[in-house]
């Protein structure tokens, strides 16, 4: 039997009793002392050490002290089997002088996180840590201990607390590549440091650096880790030090096939929740094996991430020699999946595409993600001067035929560097990166040095902050705030009472009210309030809110508070009468679960429109009226799939008939697209059209290419995202095309063709109540009369007929309408004309001269 599997199963044993109650009362005395060194600061200490009749320091092997013995054997994994009382002895002591020494390090090695974060390693690392705790040395101890600090909790400043929510992403970088491909390296240099002193803690840091100069990221994450350790130590890096680093996941090796094969599919694509990267991850590790391909869901892009036979030879003999396990039958597995690789789905068992499957999430399990498990979540910081400066110039507004929703996610992190946005194909834009606090107040995520936000109130920076929410109106694209926490909090959130978490819930409903309706004061918005008398509204900071609860409780009570909470939101926000929308994020995973359960969905998106409405619209009609709340959809890879099992999922749930229509056309799913696979994007907008509300990106595409005039009918050709959205996302034609020259402009610059038509009506006006009030000027007024209409009537027919064709507000009232107003418009100036020449025409009657009469 190995140690790891003794480890595994004898440390929780319980102990003999006769063995221990033989021992003379000193040395029960001392065993009883040692243990109070240990375990002095616990509750549960203090209260049993507190009985009256002293169990704990009585010399005796009662009941009491068995308890504890029993905990400190199973918190330092002892196994109870054999001759283990010597040993148990011999711990305790040594562990009680690590204690005196090292409290705070104590309380960390028998805290219940340090024993979840133990357990819930990959078995080598696991099985490794258990020997340290077990048998290590004072320093193997430390060095485990401040591992434990590295790898469990962030650097200093990005702690998640009471008052400053973090949120992360997921993404591997090219320096993350470079750490993948260079591991062994990295060992090698900080091998050279081994024993050697330093002066000081500061020396010792400036040496790693310069030991690691080429992998700055590295060097962050260990320097926080060097820092907390030698508060105690000499500044010297020991050799068991460099042992548990070596186990550690940061400094795990990956296959160079491996690596390949994640660099050329997963290199700068972030992703939102570790699930999903999971997902993708495995799905690339899937298509890379090609083992019983479905030749119909193949494409060039995916033919092309097939490892080669000698690639996989590598991978093999890798596998089969390297520091690996959990993987049952491994060599067995290798040789069938060898044999799968020359087959096609359709000749392949139910049992092989099993083992494949099995194959790449064991792969991914315990290869990919142990080597990468520090390198891919991103906790980015927010920075008040990094500011979203977006530029639409030239894309016009949003397409009238888009045939659904198109939402796009804008995470905080992407700002600081101007960027090019095509607003065309965006009806709505998120901004990622608002969460709340344990009072529910809305704050930014991870700002971490408390600089100035949009959510502040004495910001000076606060209009060139909220520019980019006029930038998109300007393209008529609506902006929303995202709103999230994570399971960590919710979790905090389920432990208090009742009344306290509906009174959390309570004060969102405020803050997500009181962030909407926030007035923007900007120069141009005060010029358009002045200009037209307050007709014109002044713009607020936000034209709705998506919610992103992951890990929300599913509890009977939960699911009750927050189904309160999100029908008091709508009911609030649709009172204040500006079409503020209130969406949910969801995962796949989550859905027709807790509060995402189909019915529930079903009743968010009903509670926008009137039940009782007589006048039933058809479902696709829906996506048009006054439905103010979309169910966001996180997606899964590969999409190929996940997009028909969502799609089923809701056909075999509870739903039917008009209401299946219903939550289908309110669907939005949501696509991490990686900028290669174009044919599979391609797939998914028409997919998506024909089956759902919507389609969303996480996150947007900026920085694109300017859509050409003529465009190629591929997406694979086209290669933007705004151009496969043109072409295939549209309710009119099979390809749809780009907006001409005249209706971009109009649109995007409709704020000064309402001045100008402002300003011409007011003339027109003028110069017509001039012209009826005085014969004096009336008569001067003909001999301008050309001159009026050429430069004011004419112009101001021609903006009319601009704005009612292209200004997204006046345009439903020329809709179907269009051929009735050209022909009034043309009638107005035929008449004008007409009446013109006719009065040229007429004989004018004039007064006999003073000369004729006297003549006669």
């Amino acid at each position: 039997m190995t140690a790891a599997f003794a480890a595994d199963v004898y440390y929780d044993r319980l102990i003999d009793q006769e063995k221990f109650k033989r021992l003379d009362k000193s040395t029960v005395s001392r065993m009883q002392r040692n243990l109070a060194q240990i375990y002095q600061s616990d509750r549960e200490w203090i209260r049993d050490a507190s009985l009256s009749r002293n169990p704990l320091a009585d010399g005796v092997m009662g009941p009491v002290t068995l308890y504890w013995l029993q905990r400190f054997i199973h918190d330092f994994r002892i196994e109870p089997i054999g001759p283990y009382v010597n040993e148990t002895k011999n711990r305790l002591e040594r562990i009680a002088s690590f204690a005196n020494m090292f409290p705070e390090e104590t309380k960390v090695l028998i805290s219940a996180d340090f024993a979840v974060w133990n357990d819930d390693r990959p078995e080598m690392e696991r099985t490794g840590y258990y020997s340290v705790r077990r048998k290590g040395t004072d320093q193997a101890l430390l060095d485990l201990v401040y591992l434990y600090l590295q790898v469990a909790y962030a650097p200093p400043g990005l702690l998640a607390g009471k008052n400053q929510p973090v949120i992360d992403y997921y993404e591997l970088t090219a320096e993350d590549f470079k750490i993948l491909q260079g591991k062994s390296q990295l060992y090698v240099q900080l091998s050279k440091l081994v024993n050697k002193k330093f002066d000081n803690v500061a020396a010792l840091k400036e040496a790693v650096a310069a030991a690691l100069k080429d992998h700055p990221e590295l060097i962050d994450k260990l320097l926080p880790v060097i820092e907390q350790y030698y508060r105690y130590a000499d500044p010297v890096i020991s050799q068991s030090f460099l042992e548990i680093l070596a186990g550690d996941p940061f400094f795990s090796s990956l296959n160079s096939v491996l690596v390949t094969l994640l660099e050329k599919t997963l290199k700068g694509v972030a992703y939102p929740s570790k699930n999903l990267f999971d997902q993708a991850a495995k799905s690339k590790i899937l298509a890379g094996i090609g083992a019983c391909r479905d030749m119909n869901k193949q494409n060039a892009y995916l033919t092309g991430l097939r490892i080669s036979d000698d690639d996989f030879k590598k991978l093999s003999a890798d596998l089969l020699t390297g520091p690996y396990e959990g993987m049952r039958d491994l060599s067995e597995q290798l040789k069938e999946i060898d044999l799968l690789r020359q087959h096609r789905k359709d000749v392949c068992e139910p049992q092989g595409l099993a083992l494949i499957d099995e194959f790449a999430a064991g792969l991914y399990e315990h290869v990919v993600q142990p080597a990468i498990a520090l390198l891919y979540q991103k906790n980015p910081v927010y920075r008040a001067a990094a500011t979203v400066q977006w530029d639409g110039t030239g894309c016009g507004c949003v397409i009238d035929d888009l045939s659904g929703t198109v939402y796009g996610f804008y995470p905080f992190w992407l700002a600081g560097e101007k960027q090019t946005v095509n607003f065309s194909v965006l009806s709505r834009v998120a901004y990622y990166g608002l969460s709340f606090d344990d009072d529910g107040v809305i704050k930014q995520a991870n700002n971490v040095h408390n600089e100035s936000t949009l959510l502040s109130r004495d910001n000076a920076d606060w209009n060139a902050q909220a520019a980019f929410i006029q930038t998109a109106r300007k393209h008529n694209s609506k902006v929303d705030w995202v709103i999230r926490n994570d399971k960590s909090y919710w979790d905090r959130w389920k432990r208090l009472s009742y009344s306290s978490r509906a009174s959390v819930l309570e004060t969102l409903t405020e803050n997500i009210v009181n962030l909407l309706s926030r007035q923007i004061t900007d120069r141009f918005s005060e010029i358009k309030q002045n200009i037209t008398f307050g007709i014109v509204t002044t713009p607020t900071l936000g034209d709705g809110v998506t919610l992103y609860f992951d890990g929300f409780p599913d509890d009977r009570e939960s699911i009750e508070l927050f189904n309160q909470f999100f029908t008091n939101l709508q009911k609030k926000l649709f009172a204040e009468e500006k079409d503020y929308f209130v969406n949910i994020l969801v995962p796949q995973s989550a859905l027709d679960t807790g509060i995402y359960q189909y019915s529930n969905l079903l009743r968010w998106v009903g509670h926008t429109k009137s039940s009782g409405s007589g006048n039933a619209l058809p479902a696709r009609s829906w996506r048009a009226a006054d439905m103010r709340t979309d169910i966001l959809v996180l997606i899964e890879e590969p999409t190929t799939d996940s997009k028909k099992k969502l799609r089923l999922d809701i056909e075999n749930g509870d739903l039917h008939g008009i209401e299946r229509a219903m939550l289908l056309w309110h669907i939005v799913p949501v696509i991490e697209f990686d900028g290669r696979n174009w044919q599979q994007l391609e797939d998914d907008i028409v997919y998506f059209e024909d089956n759902f509300g919507g389609i969303g990106f996480w996150p947007l595409q900026v920085n694109e290419p300017e859509m050409a005039e003529e465009m190629p009918f591929r997406c694979d050709a086209i290669e933007s995202v705004s151009g496969c959205l043109v072409r295939y996302f549209n309710n009119t034609n099979l390809y749809g095309e780009p907006e001409t020259f005249l209706e971009k402009f109009v649109c995007e610059n409709r704020a000064y063709f309402r001045i100008a038509l402002g300003i011409l009506t007011i003339l027109c006006s003028l110069f017509a109540s001039l012209y009826f009030y005085s014969c004096r000027i009336h008569y001067k007024f003909q001999n301008f009369y050309v001159w009026y209409l050429l430069l004011i009537l004419a112009p101001a027919l021609i903006v009319a007929l601009l704005l009612l064709t292209y200004d997204p507000v006046l345009e439903p009232i020329s809709t179907g309408n269009l051929p009735l107003i050209l022909v009034l418009s043309g009638g107005v100036v035929v008449s004008i004309i007409v009446y013109q020449w006719r009065k040229k025409q007429k004989r004018k009657p004039s007064r006999p001269r003073i000369s004729d009469q006297a003549e006669r």
